[in-house]
Order: C-alpha cells, then sequence, then structure tokens
C-alpha cells in the first residue's frame, strides 16, 4: 500500500473508534434510568432470566434496521440459506429475515417457493442490554457483503449514522416505558417444596421446572412464580411490555397472589415485606394500564413479537 492509502486507512480507523466510544458511553448512561412499577414507595426490578423467541420473525421498520440483497434473476432458496448458516446474530443483537419471492410480493418470515429475488436482513436496533452499536453495524455490513459477493446480489444498506442514531433513539424511548412488576407471597416459616408444588399446581400454575412456575402456556406466559431467596417467600414476577394485555395479566397475577398466600398462610407483600391493601393494587393497576398506553403510542403492542424482541 503507499502513503497515502495507509494515511486513509489510520483515519478512517480513528473515526470508527470515536463512533465506538460514543455509542458505548450513551448506552451507558441509558441504561442506568431503567424504570420500574411500584406500589406507594420504591421497589427493586427482580432480574429473572426472560424467554427468547424462537420462531423466525420477518424484520420491521420499528425494530430493525432492514438491508436487501436483490437479484436479478430467482436466487435458489437452498443456496441462500447454505451463506446464511449459522448467522442469526451481529454481536448481542439478532437477525430477522425476510423473503421475497416475487417483485412486488410482501416479505415473509420463512421461504414461499423454491427460488427467491430479494432477501431482507434485519438488524435489531436495540435490546435491554443497549443499542446496537458501531462494531455490532460494521459486523453486519461485513456478513451482507460477503453474501452480495458470494451469490451476486445487488446490496442495498442503510447509513451507519443513520442506523446507530435510530438506535439510540429508539433505545431511549423502550427504557422510558420498560416496566417489571413483583410482588411477593411471604410467610412466617420456611416454605417446603412440597408446599410450593401443591400450592402452584391449586393456583393453576405450569411448572417451568426447579420449583419455578408460570401462568400460562411457554412462549406466551403472562407472568412467572419463583422461589424468593429467603426460604419463605414466592416470588410473582410481570414483564410488561412483553405480555400480552398486561392490565389483565396484573389481575389475574393479584388474584394468584392471593390464592397462593391462603394456601400458604403467607400474605401478599411488596418485596420489603410491607402488606399490600386493595388501593395499592389499584395504583398498581392505574400504572400498568399509563404504561400499556405509551407502548401503544411507540406502536409496540405488548406481548407482540416486535415487543418481545425490544425488550430482550
Amino acid at each position: 500500500m503507499t502513503d497515502l492509502q495507509w494515511t486513509i486507512v489510520a483515519a478512517a480507523a480513528i473515526v470508527l473508534a470515536g463512533v465506538v466510544a460514543a455509542n458505548l458511553r450513551e448506552w451507558s448512561q441509558a441504561r442506568k434510568t431503567l424504570q420500574r412499577l411500584v406500589p406507594l414507595q420504591d421497589e427493586p426490578i427482580f432480574n429473572a432470566p426472560t424467554e427468547r423467541v424462537l420462531d423466525p420473525v420477518q424484520p420491521s421498520e420499528i425494530s430493525d434496521a432492514i438491508a436487501e440483497l436483490q437479484w436479478q434473476k430467482p436466487m435458489p432458496v437452498a443456496r441462500i440459506q447454505q451463506e446464511l448458516k449459522g448467522w442469526r446474530h451481529v454481536g448481542s443483537k439478532p437477525l430477522s429475515f425476510g423473503w421475497i419471492s416475487q417483485e412486488g410480493a410482501a416479505a415473509s418470515p420463512l421461504p414461499d417457493a423454491l427460488d427467491v429475488m430479494t432477501l431482507q436482513v434485519g438488524v435489531l436496533l436495540t435490546t435491554r442490554g443497549g443499542p446496537l452499536h458501531a462494531m455490532e453495524y460494521a459486523e453486519w455490513q461485513e456478513g451482507l457483503g460477503r453474501i452480495a459477493r458470494q451469490l451476486g446480489a445487488h446490496l442495498s444498506i442503510p447509513v451507519m449514522s443513520d442506523v446507530l442514531a435510530r438506535a439510540r433513539s429508539l433505545d431511549q424511548r423502550c427504557t422510558e416505558v420498560d416496566a417489571q412488576l413483583v410482588l411477593s407471597v411471604s410467610a412466617d416459616q420456611v416454605l417446603s417444596v412440597s408446599a410450593i408444588t401443591s400450592a402452584a399446581h391449586s393456583a393453576g400454575l405450569e411448572s417451568r421446572g426447579e420449583t419455578r412456575f408460570a401462568k400460562g402456556p411457554l412462549h406466551h406466559q403472562r407472568f412467572s412464580v419463583f422461589p424468593g431467596d429467603s426460604g419463605n417467600s414466592l416470588m410473582l414476577l410481570l414483564d410488561v411490555p412483553r405480555t400480552a394485555d398486561p392490565l389483565e395479566a396484573f389481575q389475574e397475577m393479584v388474584s394468584t397472589a392471593q390464592t397462593l398466600a391462603s394456601l400458604l398462610d403467607a400474605r401478599v407483600t411488596d418485596e420489603a415485606g410491607r402488606v399490600l391493601q386493595q388501593r395499592d393494587f389499584d395504583q398498581i393497576a392505574a400504572q400498568v394500564s399509563a404504561r400499556e398506553q405509551q407502548l401503544l403510542a411507540l406502536s409496540i403492542t405488548p406481548g407482540s413479537i416486535v415487543a418481545q424482541r425490544l425488550f430482550l
């Protein structure tokens, strides 16, 4: 390489490093403000594991940056899938794919023909871990370029600065409306595994293994239930953005907590041990309803695929 070429490469590396540092700094600051729903006093969020969306999904303008690979002649799906094998994430951000079999047709999360004319490749703009950053964008761009070269496709990809700005903006808006709600069923004595299991089954909960339970099927659960650290409590957690009709789910959670409390000779409390009254439940319900409306205002339907991906 000539001296001029080396100078250009060095300058580009400095610019990229600056963009990465700025994004990581903003990511760290934004995630310090995760909001919560509480009764009358402040209550910490219990960070329980969340369930990943496993079904194929196609890119959404709401949640993804979308690139397109286009062919002048139909390209066999099997050939494309061979190039995509194992490529499902860039950094911590999942990818999504939209298959278009003919010009003017709608994209589908799974191929509906043996050949396609266009493949959309989306990268999620943000998760609870923070927004897409420059290194992840660069990995996405590199993967797209490789596939375009291997398969002779025309690549259309949005500009990095625009994508990163969208990612930061969406991350901030999601942080502002995010909420996880915890209730506790607290007893005066240590709760045995057999007592917990019997009460959970009587309350209509499904087992998730290791004395963990949930209301609703695996990928569409309403809330989760698990033992507290003290040994004399059960925690009930509602993940508001990831739950369909969260207000109804909250009311179900309160009813279940009261049933468990009756069966275990316990009380429904917050995590600080304060017994909750009906006025507390009414106040929290109003907060849940307000948070649901805020999500809808962002075109994010609680419990939808978009919501489950953004709030991983």
